[in-house]
Formats: C-alpha cells, structure tokens, sequence
C-alpha cells in the first residue's frame, strides 16, 4: 500500500468514527421519555419517586382530565417543574427533550423551567405547584 493510499484509508475511517459517535450522541438527546398515566384525586397527582429512571430527570405525565401532558422535571436541587405542555402562542402540543420543549407548529421553545427561548410564544409556560412528601410527588392542579 502506498503511503498516500494509506493516509487517505486512515482519514475516511477515522471521519466514520467520529461521524458514528456525533450521530449517536445526536439521537440519544432523541429518545423518547419516559410516560406515566395517572388519575387526579381533589385535582391533585400523586406520582411516585420510583416512576424516575435513576438516570432520567424527565417524566411525561399524562392524565386522562388534562388536554395536554405535563412535564414533570427533577431538578438538581431535589426540588420537582410541573410544566403544562400546551404552547402559549396557539395552544398547540409541545414535545420535550433533555434540552427543553418545543413547538412544532411555530417553532417556539422554552427551557425545562419553562422559560421562552425562541418565540413567537412570548410568556412562559402554566405551572403547576409541586410538593413532595415522603416518596411522592404531588402536583395541584389548581
């Protein structure tokens, strides 16, 4: 093999490596959440701490009472975001990842405390109250 021959196979395998890993680390921020169904009770949530993968701070809660789901967000601090995933532009469904949610309609984007990032929507998303008790999480729906 000549040296220019050698170089050349060298590059292309090393730009498939690299070009693999950005891929795959491109998807895995693609992988789908994890998803509770739950009920209300008084206009409450109740999810359990187990519900959390220990590696996952993110949890797509549905219920049947709700329209849209709610992302339940794990912060670092222990403390939990209820984040209603109905965009404030249109009222269209958001989609979450581990960076934030997002609208597919208008493009809108808000971060996991439910901040505007992109607009067109300009105020932040619904909240709900959190509170945590013993191994639970509850979320108040009013």
């Amino acid at each position: 093999m000549q040296r220019r021959d050698f170089i050349r196979a060298t590059c292309l395998t090393c730009t498939a490596v690299l070009g693999a890993g950005s891929l795959l680390s491109a998807l895995s921020g693609c992988a789908p959440l994890p998803v509770l169904k739950t009920s209300t009770t008084d206009k409450v949530i109740v999810v359990q701490n187990t519900s959390f993968k220990p590696e996952q701070n993110l949890l797509v809660v549905k219920n049947s009472n709700l329209e849209f789901d709610i992302l339940l967000v794990r912060k670092k601090d222990g403390s939990y975001n209820a984040l209603y995933m109905q965009c404030t532009h249109q009222s269209q469904p958001l989609t979450a990842n581990s960076s934030g949610l997002f609208c597919s309609a208008h493009g809108s984007s808000f971060d996991l405390n439910g901040n505007v990032v992109t607009e067109p929507a300009i105020r932040p998303l619904q909240k709900f109250r959190t509170e945590t008790e013993n191994d639970t999480i509850k979320i108040y729906l009013s």
